[in-house]
């Protein structure tokens, strides 16, 4: 009990201590606004945006000037306008239109990998805080035995050699500490890169990390990004080869103008003009659209088995960690907390000797190692999984 209570009170006091408190929701706003990958990324749109604008207007009507000299001379002037034919406009809309929509779930994409990356060093954070709390409490125990084999070597019952190994598990102990306090260094670096931030002002993570909640398993995967990116790729190549078709098809030329000289009176002219298609038939591009089209369905393919196979080993690897912490937390680590005590105990009386002490300790401390790396590994996995099925409703802590 006094080792329990020693844990609640450490827990209860990190959380007090640390004012500068990061929660996953205050996370998610840092690295929308200020990743320095998305702000660039979303530069894209702007320039997609940029593009459609341009897809909408008309080619410029052209002015052509002649004058000559010599006896009769002659002074031309024409205004000549170029009309598209074969829908050539109306179907370059339409590729910019889905070329945009693409550019804007690409940045959505991007965005739910950055917010995954960080919630997953999130988790990361939120281990090592919990871990620091059982390292210090492997540290009291490790005080406590070192006191306790201290009393016996006093009283004669022990070697002195007793003494020093203990003394030198409690400095390994808090060597071990110092460690920890590296790796949340380097872990608070990392995840405030995520917002473009050199450095952070947080220095505790809020959330509890033994929240385990229900694995997903119904779903579709119509929404998830890389298929609607996928499908919207798709939709361009077929777009594309109407456009490359519309190609084939010339363009009107025409013009009116006026051509004045010395003869009394204007003469009015009118002109029209279409190349003739026959060396150009736009076929290169036409068979090179329909290739890509048909590229792009195989890659549709292959990115919905490629996604479906990762989706289901992940369900497997949360089913398998659920269960493991499910032991862990009911089982193992109350049966060798249990023996721990019993054998500390009986370890004072004479009944069991100082190694039995030291591995009883170390299967009950390694067993809340588990315990926390199970969790850890549970929490990125379902924020892999909430990724890759496109979901954006984050419940977790």
């Amino acid at each position: 009990m006094q080792i329990i209570f020693r844990y609640l009170i450490g827990t209860i006091f990190l959380s007090l201590a640390f004012s500068q408190q990061l929660d996953i929701t205050s996370l998610e706003t840092l690295v929308i606004k200020g990743n320095p990958d998305l702000l660039a990324n979303k530069k894209n749109i702007d320039i997609s945006i940029g593009q459609l604008e341009q897809s909408k207007t008309l080619p410029n009507p052209e002015i052509e000037f002649e004058s000559g000299a010599g006896i009769d001379p002659e002074t031309i002037g024409m205004v000549s306008q170029t009309i598209l034919l074969g829908g050539k406009r109306k179907k370059k809309i339409a590729l910019r239109e889905l070329e945009l929509n693409k550019v804007q779930l690409e940045y959505e994409a991007l965005k739910q990998t950055i917010l995954t990356e960080a919630f997953r060093e999130f988790v990361v954070i939120l281990y090592l805080q919990e871990n620091k709390i059982l390292q210090q409490d492997r540290i009291s125990v490790a005080k406590d035995l070192l006191n306790a084999v201290s009393r016996k070597v006093e009283a004669g019952k022990l070697s002195p050699a007793e003494k020093s190994r203990a003394k030198i598990q409690l400095i390994q102990e808090q060597l071990k500490l110092r460690t920890i306090d590296k790796f949340l260094k380097t872990a608070w670096n990392s995840i405030s890169a995520l917002w473009g931030n050199g450095g952070t002002s947080f220095n505790y993570s809020a959330g509890d990390l033994s929240s385990i909640g229900t694995i997903p398993s119904s779903f579709s995967f119509d929404n998830t990004p890389d298929i609607l990116i996928s499908k919207l790729s798709l939709e361009i190549k077929k777009t594309n080869v109407l456009t490359e078709k519309a190609n084939a098809i010339p363009n009107l030329q025409l013009g009116a103008g006026l051509k004045r000289s010395d003869i009394p009176g204007n003469t009015y002219q009118i002109g029209l003009s279409i190349p003739l298609p026959i060396f150009n038939r736009n076929k290169g591009n036409i068979n090179s659209a329909v290739s890509e089209l048909e590229q792009a369905r195989l890659e549709l393919n292959a990115i919905e088995i490629e996604l479906k196979t990762k989706v289901s080993n992940l369900q497997t690897e949360l089913e398998i960690l659920t269960s493991e912490i499910a032991i862990l937390n009911k089982d193992i680590i109350p049966e060798a907390q249990n023996a721990y005590t019993i054998i500390t105990e009986g370890y004072l009386t004479g009944r069991f000797n100082y190694l039995d002490v030291v591995n009883a300790q170390e299967i009950w401390f390694q067993s809340r190692e588990q315990y926390l790396t199970a969790l850890k590994e549970y929490h990125q996995n379902i924020f892999e999984l909430d990724r890759l099925i496109g979901n954006t409703n984050h419940s977790t802590f």
